[in-house]
């Protein structure tokens, strides 16, 4: 039976865990359970009295045990149920956030696990969009969108951005089709699904999930009706600092204002256009079909057979766009990648 495409947060989740843990924490013996202390980043304060849950990834997000940190902070967990012999995670919910420590089977940190919380704040100025890329990928009579939108919060003592309204709002254009997916992959480096709330503007939505200090990666993926040349424009609710489009090849055939080119990649054939001018919104004109990616092809059958991950280097920072788009691409084939800087 052929496996499902959707991406779930088991299987991406451990994914995304495996690739976290093996570089960061140190063995030790699994008799020794489990134990730490949860600080506060932003007061740089220990925090008593908050749950610590033990969650086996393996099976689901529901927590198999529960400590309760002391007036230092400090958690232990003396004996897991059914043995610690498997992926988890430590979870910590604070203030309208959840903050995970991954832990891999008889592993953790010398002297206990350090889990870090911030302090919320509801001002939408804690984070800034620091890029803003749009892969258009015409195939047939269907022109699939990715967009990857990377957030930055900057904040100064660190906090983590909360908003029951949402914290990150976007406009799908207005033929976009039913059916638009959104993964979030956090500092963690966790991707996860999210399910975005509509807003009272039409075609206008918002996803909730906590922004934390450092990096948050947004993916909105749907798909429009295709009849070259298309008319594509796209509302921009929050300008980046820097935005791109990208088109899977140079059969596919971009025009309009404040579009700068970029030469095609040698390496992915991937065109880009730099964004000079960001109101709000981006309107150019799409005309061609896309090139067969025999990569993205390739990953798709490797995901078929349960191949191995393809991987693709690690971003240049002058070309982080591309390095968006490439795995853009690979998710559109059916592949999901998850990349580490």
């Amino acid at each position: 039976m052929q496996r499902s495409r959707t991406f779930r947060i088991g299987a991406l989740g451990v994914l995304a865990y495996l690739t976290f843990v093996l570089g960061t924490l140190e063995a030790q013996t699994p008799a020794q359970g489990a134990r730490g202390r949860v600080l506060n980043g932003t007061t740089q304060k220990p925090v008593p009295n908050v749950e610590v849950q033990y969650v086996k990834m393996m099976q689901g997000m529901t927590p198999v045990a529960k400590a309760t940190t002391d007036r230092e902070g400090r958690f232990q967990f003396q004996e897991i149920p059914g043995g610690s012999a498997a992926p988890a995670l430590l979870r910590v919910e604070y203030q309208g956030a959840t903050y995970s420590h991954p832990m891999m089977p008889g592993q953790s940190q010398p002297g206990g696990i350090e889990i870090q919380v911030f302090e919320a704040g509801s001002d939408p100025k804690l984070i800034t969009v620091k890029e803003h890329a749009i892969l258009l990928h015409p195939n047939g009579e269907t022109l699939v969108v990715l967009e990857q939108i990377i957030l930055e919060n900057r904040s100064s003592p660190p906090r983590t951005y909360v908003n029951p309204q949402g914290t990150y709002p976007f406009t799908l254009p207005k033929s976009a089709s039913q059916g638009v997916k959104v993964t979030v992959q956090g500092p963690e480096g966790m991707s996860i699904n999210q399910t975005p709330v509509s807003r009272e503007k039409a075609n206008s939505y918002a996803v909730t999930y906590p922004i934390r200090p450092g990096e948050t990666q947004f993916r909105v993926e749907y798909s429009l009706d295709y009849q070259p040349p298309f008319e594509f424009s796209k509302p921009i609710d929050l300008p980046a600092e820097q935005m791109h489009l990208i088109t899977p090849g140079k059969e596919v055939e971009l025009k309009g204002e404040s579009l700068e080119a970029i030469p095609p990649d040698p390496s992915t054939g991937f065109v880009g256009y730099r964004v000079t001018s960001v109101g709000k919104a981006v309107r150019v004109q799409v005309s061609g079909q896309a090139p067969v990616q025999s990569g993205a092809q390739s990953a798709a059958e490797s995901e078929e057979g349960g191949g191995s991950l393809t991987p693709i280097p690690p971003p240049i920072h002058q070309q982080r766009w591309l390095v968006l788009a490439v795995a853009g691409l690979v998710m559109l084939g059916g592949f999901v990648y998850l990349y580490t800087r």
